[in-house]
């Protein structure tokens, strides 16, 4: 296996935003997941991704880790601009990471789940995703106090930067749902039924909007299962994903 650590793609703020790559020992050029770590976009690191990336590696795919600003320090939109601007970093290096820059999916659980979907709605053609696994990922932000539970009020206003009375704008602007159009990249999306911090409602709306935007999308709603998902379920859900982004990227 083939390994970059702590490379630096930007200075955001003063911060040095640092990734990790991780591709087969192969000449292939191969489809890049862009592995995005969870943490209600106040905690957690690259690191948190590398096992991820790892197992991705080893199924045949280049995986990136990047790192991304957090809040409350740095609230919404950076984030999501970290992100997106990494997918337009990796546009630019793909010829030397030996990776096809028409095949780049970014992934992510839980606060990465939203911002892999945000990197499938971008309008930027070269910060746009060329597909989605989207696992337990909020899609919509607006009216946090009715759509969200209690836990999950207080980083949601960490994140905006602002509380959602006066500030209805932001809260539609950061939220996939209110992004969607038709002509969108293939999503494929998971959510335990009895997930206690984001509510398992939020991708049965967001993936309803997907279909009737005719746009591709896969959904596996698994019963019985919370927001870390359990230790038997996630090999399946890590197949599931795996064989979504071969037959999106062509790969054998």
């Amino acid at each position: 296996m083939r390994v970059l650590t702590d490379q630096t793609y930007a200075i955001a703020d003063g911060v040095e935003l640092r990734f990790d790559l991780f591709r087969p020992d192969s000449d292939d050029i191969l489809p890049l997941v862009v592995v995005l770590h969870g943490g209600g976009w106040i905690s957690g690191s690259k690191e948190d991704s590398r096992d991820l990336a790892i197992s991705l590696a080893h199924q045949g795919f280049a995986a990136a880790c990047p790192g991304y600003r957090l809040a409350p320090l740095h609230p919404y939109p950076a984030a999501v601009e970290d992100v997106r601007g990494f997918i337009e970093f990796a546009r630019d290096h793909a010829a030397d990471w030996g990776v096809d820059p028409a095949r780049i999916a970014a992934l992510g659980n839980s606060a990465g789940g939203h911002l892999a979907a945000m990197a499938g709605v971008s309008e930027e053609p070269r910060q746009l995703a060329n597909a989605v696994v989207d696992l337990c990922g909020l899609a919509d932000l607006t009216r946090p106090r009715e759509q969200h539970y209690m836990i999950a009020w207080g980083f949601l206003e960490q994140f905006m930067g602002v509380p959602y009375d006066g500030h209805e704008a932001a809260y539609q602007a950061a939220s996939p749902l209110w992004q969607l159009r038709s002509g969108l990249p293939p999503f494929y999306v998971v959510h335990g039924e009895a997930d206690d911090v984001v509510p398992v409602q939020q991708n049965d709306t967001f993936v309803a909007a997907l279909r009737r935007l005719e746009v591709p999308v896969e959904y596996l709603r698994i019963p019985g299962e919370d927001h870390s998902f359990s230790r038997g379920s996630f090999p399946m859900i890590e197949r599931g994903y795996v064989s979504f982004l071969r037959e999106v990227f062509g790969v054998s």
